[in-house]
């Protein structure tokens, strides 16, 4: 991906590791413990704002990214 407009429509989200994808909005998911319970979560606005958990499983993952699409694509 070289950051293109056409690219970023295509694909918006990038894996930066195993366990963290950022959007260009500046969204991420990310598996960790959040305060201490594991899981996938979902943080639609890095400066604050609502988190939304989700199973740390790969179905949880996909649940997140569906979520995500639902509530703040256009």
């Amino acid at each position: 991906m070289n950051g293109s407009p056409t690219d970023v429509l295509a694909n918006p989200w990038v894996r930066v590791s195993e366990n963290r994808f950022m959007h260009y909005s500046g969204a991420c998911i990310e598996r960790r413990n959040f305060p201490a319970v594991p899981g996938w979560y979902l943080i639609p606005d890095p400066r604050g704002g609502a988190v939304h958990r989700f199973e740390p499983t790969l179905q949880g993952r996909d649940d997140a990214f569906i979520a995500f699409s639902a509530r703040y694509s256009p």
